[in-house]
């Protein structure tokens, strides 16, 4: 039995879907490409994927889980095709009609080439060659993120540091102390170009009594703008403040 891979037109269908191929009055299977490819011919390049998509769904219901094998086809008989014609008598009075032709199913061509996810229009040695290099390119990136994966377990510790429970606004209070000392200079001791050092710095290393502090809790406390009023449950009362950082006065 002849495998059918594109939807011909019914016998006296005179109003056909315009990308079935064929004759309403003669019907034969044996000019099928013909009639394929005159249609190709006429098919604008937006129009390649649909016209594809089209004869694909009529494939894929007799031939479920094959469309590997209706691309191989449809790439085969294409470059069979544009050989064909680039064989024909560079002489003859139909060579302008060739050469057309063959640019159209070299645009069609192309249109398969992007559409290849089985490499069907590859040599194997291309392939393989393509393949090796992922697999370097990878190799490498596994590489390099493993280095950077034991740069950063240096900075990672198994104890974090505990705060008293319900005394993490008083320890916060003291944070902030720290962003504001000055030297006898009159610079910051601290500077920072945002507050995320800060925060991200509190919920990576300390536990508030035995719990984790979260990064969206502290980050609560550290607005980006100093002098922004803090979100509702995260003010900071004077009867919490309990320490205050002060100046060393020396003599001399």
């Amino acid at each position: 039995m002849i495998r059918s891979y594109f939807k011909i037109r019914g016998r006296f269908d005179f109003s056909p879907h315009p990308f079935e191929i064929g004759n309403p009055l003669i019907q034969s299977r044996h000019f099928s490409y013909n009639h394929l490819f005159k249609k190709v011919y006429g098919l604008s390049v937006a129009d390649y994927p649909l016209f594809y998509q089209y004869h694909l769904d009529y494939y894929l219901q007799s031939n479920p889980r094959h469309e590997k094998e209706f691309f191989a086809h449809f790439y085969r008989i294409t470059s069979e095709r544009i050989a064909y014609y680039k064989m024909q008598d560079p002489f003859s009075s139909k060579q302008q009609l060739y050469q057309s032709n063959i640019a159209k199913l070299e645009s069609f061509q192309s249109f398969l080439h992007s559409i290849d996810q089985w490499h069907v229009h590859q040599p194997l040695e291309s392939v393989i060659t393509e393949k090796d290099q992922l697999i370097s390119s990878l190799k490498a990136r596994v590489v390099f993120l493993e280095e950077e994966n034991k740069q950063l377990k240096e900075f990672e510790t198994s104890k974090k540091i505990q705060i008293r429970e319900n005394y993490l606004p008083t320890f916060l209070d003291l944070i902030k102390q720290m962003q504001e000392l000055e030297l006898p200079d009159g610079n910051k001791l601290l500077t920072s170009s945002g507050q995320s050092g800060w925060y991200k710095m509190i919920a990576k290393y300390f536990l508030h009594g035995s719990n984790e502090i979260p990064v969206n809790t502290a980050r609560n406390y550290f607005p980006a703008q100093k002098d922004k009023t803090l979100i509702k449950g995260t003010e900071i009362y004077s009867s919490q403040k309990l320490f205050k950082i002060n100046h060393l006065k020396r003599n001399g």
